[in-house]
């Protein structure tokens, strides 16, 4: 019941089958940008998932080709101690390679090591690879993977492929961790896997379907004591209520779950979150200072991009056009780590902000871009956002516009009390 084939498919019984082409594909635009070291990594990533490889189909088969995995093996091996050794990625990999049998049943720490790498890789959004990794893993463990292993993996292989924009996989491994979870009792799992079915339907344009869901699980883990499941449902409600026009309702749910988390990488998102529904109702000061914090946090690669993104777009509506160039090119950078709903964010945000520069003519191209993109990645709820952009851009006069600001409600208490607590967690220094 329990088995890879249920999240990840059949595999080929050839191994000429399995390329692997993510790697191949970021060795080719790293030797482009002559990164020969990154290069090098990306390539060694390559060798050492095609080792794996190899070892699942000589072990699922007869043990004839032994000599020759071993010459691989070592071959692999020597590859991987000429990487870079003052990176993560090549511990990693040394890692891996470290527990390959060379003969005899597959140890732990085999598929261990490669969830861990899998991890890395998503942490550094290299999406593609992850879930590559993520599937060696699941196939080393095999027939010896129990039900909350097998939670885990559809955990992370629906999150993989939700922020991939491939929603069909995505609820068919959400769909798989809520039904192994509750069978085994594991709540948290069970929870988790519905509030990544709510954030398929969000990404879909199902909003209404989406609040459904959130707003049942946040009653029951409220009820259960569960303090990590509400951080993750208010954070998904914040989403929501933003979406829906609820802009009060939208800050609570994220401080909220800002307050609730407790691992500080998943404070970060929620900082961010917060910081977005600030800039919506024209608090820039204190939204600034939010976004700054979680672009020099530690929180995982997509997460500072998408801040450094906000800030672009905040120095834009507040006019700054030298902060917004910085943060444009700060951005830049990052844009072959970017997932396609940021990608379309970036051209959107660039667009938009353009315009407000009064650059009509380049605006254009980058709306027009996003649009396209959303409509390659099936991403229903930009479409309408992007449309009105572009519509806006023939009402613009030359120069940069004039609009005003949304009204802050000062006079909300809650409203006070967030503005309170964050500048009192930036003074503090807090851990990030």
């Amino acid at each position: 019941m329990y088995t890879p084939r249920r999240l990840f498919g059949e595999v080929e019984s050839s191994s000429d089958i399995l390329t692997h082409e993510p790697f191949l594909e970021r060795a080719r635009v790293q030797r482009e940008q002559a990164d020969d070291g990154s290069a090098r990594l990306a390539l060694g990533a390559y060798v050492v998932a095609r080792l794996i490889d190899k070892l699942l189909l000589l072990l699922s088969s007869s043990p004839d080709g032994i000599e020759a995995f071993r010459w691989q093996l070592e071959a692999v091996r020597r590859h991987v101690r000429d990487l870079p050794a003052d990176v993560p990625e090549t511990a990693h990999l040394a890692g891996i390679v470290a527990t390959v049998p060379t003969n005899g049943p597959i140890e732990p720490g085999l598929w261990k090591s490669l969830i861990a790498y899998a991890y890395f890789l998503e942490h550094q959004a290299r999406l593609e690879e992850s879930l590559e990794i993520l599937t060696l893993a699941a196939r080393a463990q095999d027939n010896r993977i129990s039900a909350a292993d097998f939670a885990a993996y559809a955990l992370f292989s629906g999150r993989l492929n939700r922020q991939m924009a491939r929603w069909a996989a995505a609820n068919r491994c959400y769909a798989a961790a809520e039904e192994t979870a509750a069978s085994v009792g594991e709540a948290v799992s069970m929870f988790r896997s519905r509030l990544g079915r709510a954030i398929v339907h969000r990404g879909q344009g199902n909003c209404p379907a989406a609040r459904v869901i959130v707003e049942e699980v946040l009653r029951e883990a409220t009820q259960l004591g569960l303090r990590e499941v509400q951080a993750m449902g208010y954070a998904e409600a914040g989403v929501l209520y933003g979406l829906q026009g609820l802009r009060l309702e939208s800050l609570e749910a994220y401080y909220s779950s800002f307050q609730l988390t407790d691992d500080p990488v998943e404070r970060m998102r929620s900082l961010g979150d917060l910081a977005l529904g600030l800039l919506e109702i024209g608090a820039y000061d204190v939204a600034r200072i939010a976004f700054e914090i979680v672009t020099k946090s530690q929180a995982r690669v997509l997460v500072r991009i998408n801040a450094a993104l906000e800030l672009m777009s905040l120095e834009a509506l507040a006019g700054n056009r030298v902060a917004f160039e910085r943060w444009r090119a700060a951005v830049q950078e990052q844009r072959d780590s970017m997932s396609p709903s940021m990608a379309v964010d970036y051209n959107y945000k660039l667009g938009t902000g353009l315009a407000q520069f009064g650059q009509t003519k380049r605006a254009q191209i980058f709306l027009t871009t996003a649009l396209q993109l959303a409509e390659q990645h099936k991403l229903n709820a930009w479409y309408f956002k992007i449309d009105q952009a572009i519509g806006k851009l023939t009402e613009k006069a030359e120069g940069p516009a004039a609009e005003s600001a949304p009204a802050i409600l000062g006079n909300v208490a809650a409203l006070r009390e967030i503005e309170m607590g964050l500048r009192e967690y930036a003074l503090a220094g807090a851990p990030l």
